[in-house]
């Protein structure tokens, strides 16, 4: 029998339905996020004691940690996991937010698959899974608005290198999503709050744990950025995530984060240091039955590498990785791609092409 019945019925329909988000909001139905949209439960309305109730078994043992969080903050952030959803009982984990909206109660919760997924399972380009043995060291960053997949991305490449090699694997999250069980690599996941205190703290320590690879869930402020970029300097393969919707958009965030009088020596530092930007965006497919990313990489070359170093230079890299040289490519060229397979519609390649026009150039030069 489930400990925890009533919220327990809102994860068995989140899994019937394959949805990847549910949300709770005092005084509102319950709506759940499918590939085409968000969609009503027409479950009851409940007000602020009940939304409590029904969601206080997700944090009850961790319930001071996330109140005063909530309390104080307005939010907060962690995982829960239980085995009463699914029939083949395989743990459920969701990314749990929990904030105030007009002074109640509202969340919000992110599904986690149970399985790491390949690259391959989610249909993004070889690259993805060769990048992360391309070098020993360095940062890889990948871009990408809420809800594009980063983090299952961030989670295939780390199961890559599980898999692959015997490294020791660090990871800093706030919650922790994916659990990974160890292959061949010893891999250690810290949580905020659960672990450590600040992302500052957790980045200062990781260097004393001797990992190989450092998974950073977030570059959230200055204080993340230049410890992950630290860290890739010091002989460590950095992984981690930006919110941005381009390649080029992900270095002039960095870049901003930082006064004028450090910009240049971060420059410096992404020149030699930089592995990849790959950034990405999920689109329905033909059918609506699910979602396909469409993506962007730029992979640091000789070109790259001077032209991050000039700021006067800098625009010529979206020239550099339109021409498509080792395994870069644009939006457009990805989204014209799926297009030609037929896996997305021509109306949503061009609602989501950064510039609709040059795709519609690259589509009839395709159909000619």
């Amino acid at each position: 029998m489930s400990q925890h019945p009533k919220i327990i019925e809102y994860f068995k329909a989140v899994e019937q339905h394959g949805a990847s988000d549910i949300h709770f909001k005092t005084g509102s139905h319950t709506y759940i996020r499918m590939p085409e949209g968000l969609r009503t439960l027409e479950d009851p309305i409940l007000n602020n004691d009940q939304m409590m109730k029904l969601l206080s078994p997700c944090f009850a043992d961790k319930k001071e940690r996330v109140m005063t969080r909530y309390e104080e903050d307005g939010s907060a952030d962690f995982s829960y996991e239980t085995n009463d959803v699914r029939k083949d009982k395989l743990t459920s984990r969701y990314r749990v937010q929990l904030f105030r909206s007009a002074g109640k109660l509202s969340c919000c919760m992110r599904r986690i698959n149970p399985v790491v997924p390949s690259y391959k399972d989610i249909n993004l380009p070889d690259i993805y899974g060769e990048i992360v043995h391309l070098r020993p060291k360095g940062i890889i960053i990948i871009g990408g608005e809420t809800g594009s997949g980063k983090s299952t991305t961030l989670a295939c490449m780390i199961d890559r290198i599980n898999s692959t090699e015997m490294k020791h694997i660090v990871t800093i999250e706030d919650p922790v999503e994916y659990v990974f069980t160890p292959k061949r690599s010893l891999i250690n996941q810290r949580e905020l709050g659960e672990d450590y205190s600040t992302f500052k703290m957790a980045l200062k320590a990781v260097v004393r744990e001797d990992p190989d690879i450092i998974l950073v869930g977030e570059m959230r402020d200055i204080d993340t950025v230049r410890s992950a970029i630290a860290s890739a300097e010091t002989g460590h393969l950095v992984l981690t995530t930006l919110h941005t919707a381009t390649a080029t958009a992900t270095l002039d965030r960095i870049l901003n984060f930082f006064p004028e009088d450090e910009k240049q020596g971060v420059r410096s530092n992404l020149s030699n240091n930089l592995v990849a930007i790959m950034n990405q965006m999920l689109l329905p497919n033909r059918d609506g039955s699910g979602r396909v990313p469409a993506t962007e990489v730029l992979i640091n070359n000789p070109a790259i590498s001077k032209y991050i170093l000039d700021p006067e230079d800098q625009p010529k890299i979206a020239e550099v990785i339109a021409q498509g040289h080792d395994h870069m490519h644009c939006f457009n060229q990805s989204l014209c791609r799926l297009y030609k397979e037929e896996v997305i519609k021509k109306t949503v390649a061009m609602e989501h092409s950064p510039n609709s026009d040059a795709l519609e150039t690259m589509m009839r030069d395709i159909a000619n």
